[in-house]
């Protein structure tokens, strides 16, 4: 008996200590994606990547707890603290969050600024342990999700703001570009882009096999595309923004007015006018083509979810919110919640 019994409290142990060696190596493990896995819309990451929706979660930076990481119901419900990061540039993936720590909310109004805690940090936190991992220990910025890298803008005292890539296992970090190109148009694992030193026109890269195409002659900005369709704001016709084709053709314009910034969904598109009678932020009917006003004044941080669509006053940075479709605007308030110390 007194044998059985010890063989029974040496089978309990190894499996407790094999047990801990699994639950080690499963925690640390990193999860990796399909390569045409993308983060975020190419439109919310114009937005500064203030919300970002998956699995029926919209994650956001709360603006009246510092930008701090929330999450909700797409309608708005049952909203909780995620974390003390003071964030932006969110993207998102079946297994992880990735993000930039917004410094100088961290300044502004985090409780962990004077510990010395790294705020301008590029992140990974798993969804649901919210443990995270630092992928970059730089002072980063925009950066958008290509499969199993972030493509993201970096600064150092030596070379300034440059274009970095890094696997999302905190891996193979290299420079892409010597210049400061926007990351955040990005499509499966091809990345878009405006040129900034010879041209204004568009260009692509494949992030894998560091390829690059010429892909259109129009002179643009904050190129958008959605399947098979280019959206931008065109630098030769005040600054309205136009479609078309990818395979080229006939360009389309869809604003009465120039654009400052701009995001869309398949049905609507929203955009803050520039020299707009009055200036705005504008709703356009992409079926009709009818433009509405949905609010006078100055706003940017245009972010789209399949509820709402999100903007914050330019001067004020009070955020407001609008059905999608609708011209009812009201502010967003959410509320502040309470460290979750459990």
């Amino acid at each position: 008996m007194k044998i059985v019994r010890r063989v029974i409290l040496i089978v309990v142990f190894l499996a407790v200590v094999v047990g801990g060696f699994v639950y080690k190596y499963i925690s640390t493990m990193t999860h990796f994606n399909e390569p045409d896995t993308n983060g975020n819309t190419i439109g919310n990451l114009y937005g500064n990547g203030l919300f970002c929706e998956i699995d029926d979660t919209v994650y956001f930076a709360n603006p009246n707890d510092g930008d701090r990481l929330y999450k909700m119901n797409p309608d708005e419900s049952d909203i909780q603290y995620v974390a003390n990061d003071s964030i932006f540039y969110l993207n998102a993936d079946e297994h992880y969050l990735y993000y930039s720590r917004n410094g100088k909310k961290y300044k502004d109004n985090s409780q962990m600024g004077f510990l010395g805690v790294n705020t301008d940090s590029l992140c990974r936190m798993d969804r649901k342990s919210k443990k995270v991992t630092i992928l970059d220990d730089a002072i980063c910025n925009a950066c958008a999700l290509c499969g199993n890298t972030v493509i993201y803008l970096r600064y150092d005292a030596e070379e300034a703001t440059t274009l970095y890539t890094v696997k999302i296992d905190a891996t193979e970090r290299e420079q892409l570009s010597k210049v400061p190109l926007d990351p955040r148009c990005v499509v499966g694992d091809k990345f878009y882009y405006a040129g900034v030193e010879n041209d204004h026109n568009l260009h692509s890269m494949n992030i894998t096999t560091k390829d690059s195409s010429y892909v259109s002659a129009e002179n643009l900005w904050l190129p958008i595309i959605m399947k098979r369709d280019l959206y931008f704001i065109d630098l030769d016709n005040k600054h309205r923004v136009y479609t078309v084709s990818l395979g080229g053709g006939t360009k389309t314009g869809l604003t009465s007015y120039g654009a400052v910034c701009y995001n869309l969904n398949k049905n609507y598109l929203y955009y803050q006018s520039l020299k707009g009678n009055p200036d705005g932020l504008y709703m356009v009917d992409l079926t009709t083509g009818a433009e509405f006003l949905i609010a006078e004044g100055q706003y940017n941080n245009i972010n789209i979810t399949s509820k709402y669509v999100y903007f914050r006053d330019y001067y004020s940075e009070a955020t407001f919110h609008v059905p999608v479709g609708s011209t009812s605007v009201s502010l967003f308030n959410p509320p502040i919640k309470e460290v979750d110390t459990k």
